[in-house]
This record gives structure tokens, C-alpha cells and sequence, in this order.
């Protein structure tokens, strides 16, 4: 019994250099593209990695016309799968939640609970407008701090001053701090103005 040792094929060469080049031509394009769709540098990294991939399996690269085309939109779907998969393991982790549901609080409870729901929604308001973005992107859209940082255009430990601020802030609210009394703890606590 003889044995082969398959040997790559000047196709499969054509094949590697095509992907090669479409990766050279068109790598920084992809990643800001995909940055629009998962906003994490590093998702966006694996995700070009799997849509090189997925062309490095074509049979037939060269017959594609619209390769860069082709590339984007591999990439693109590859980073809807991967928000969809997000999505239902965030549903999962919340039905294991051991919390009771709202409707078993009772009635005193659920009325201090929406008491203090308004209370945070009018800290949010009070907070100077970048504050107030960087609090709700960090945890309510959780966001990471580069993240928050790239968008509003301040460093990362300009960031996490606007988080400690807000967050501080918030709970003084909530525990029935004026905003007067809130700022003025701010203060002592050497914790930059609101």
C-alpha cells in the first residue's frame, strides 16, 4: 500500500496569494467596517480572521468577481451571527437569575422600587452631558472603557472619572441626597464636580 503525500497545488498558491492580497489591500477598511457593527477592537480582529478563513475555503476564489465584496459581507454576517449567539446566552444567564420577578415584590417594595427608579433617572439628567454618556454606555450598554473613550474622544482615565463621578453621584441620589448635599459629598470625597 502506497501512501500520498498531497503536495499544494500552483491553484492553491494563486488561491493564498489572492486572499493575501485582498488581506493587504483591504484589512484596515474591514476593521473599521466592523467596528460599526461590534464596536470591540478585538471581536473585531477575530471576526476578519474568520471571514479570511472562510475565503482561504473557496474552491474557486478567482471566480468570484466582487471578492472585497464578498469579504465584507462574509464578515458582516459572521458579526450578526456572533451578536444573535450574544443575545440568547444573555436570555439563558437571565432565566437562571435566581431573582424573583417584580410581581412577587410587594406593594410597598415595588413603590419604592419605582420611587427610586425616578430618583436615578433624574440623577442621570443632572449629570454634565459626557458624564451622563459614559455612565449609560458603560452600564447600560456595556461598553468598555476604550470603547467609551474612542467615542467621546477623552483618554481612558478621563473615563473612569466620569464613571466614578456618575456612579457616586447616582447612589447619593437615590439615597435621598439633594443635588446639593450629592455635590457637596463629591467634594469631600475629592471626586471632581458634577
Amino acid at each position: 500500500m502506497t501512501s500520498t503525500v498531497e503536495t499544494p497545488s500552483s491553484s492553491d498558491d494563486a488561491r493564498v496569494q489572492t486572499v493575501q492580497h485582498l488581506i493587504q489591500l483591504h484589512h484596515r477598511a474591514l476593521h473599521a467596517f466592523l467596528m460599526t457593527r461590534v464596536r470591540d477592537s478585538q471581536e473585531a480582529k477575530e471576526v476578519a480572521q474568520e471571514a479570511y478563513v472562510q475565503l482561504l475555503q473557496l474552491d474557486r476564489p478567482d471566480a468570484i468577481g466582487f471578492l472585497r465584496a464578498y469579504l465584507f459581507k462574509t464578515a458582516a454576517n459572521i458579526a450578526i451571527n456572533r451578536a444573535k449567539q450574544r443575545r440568547v446566552r444573555g436570555a439563558l444567564d437571565r432565566l437562571d437569575d435566581p431573582a424573583p420577578p417584580v410581581d412577587w415584590l410587594s406593594p410597598d417594595r415595588h413603590v419604592l422600587g419605582r420611587q427610586q427608579l425616578w430618583l436615578l433617572r433624574r440623577a442621570l439628567v443632572e449629570l454634565p452631558p459626557n458624564c451622563r454618556r459614559a455612565f449609560i454606555l458603560y452600564r447600560f450598554k456595556e461598553w468598555s472603557q476604550e470603547q467609551i473613550a474612542n467615542e467621546l474622544g477623552v483618554n481612558e482615565r478621563m473615563v473612569r472619572n466620569y464613571l466614578a463621578r456618575a456612579g457616586l453621584y447616582c447612589k447619593l441620589r437615590v439615597r435621598g441626597c439633594t443635588p446639593a448635599e450629592a455635590k457637596a459629598q463629591l467634594k469631600e470625597q475629592k471626586v471632581n464636580d458634577v
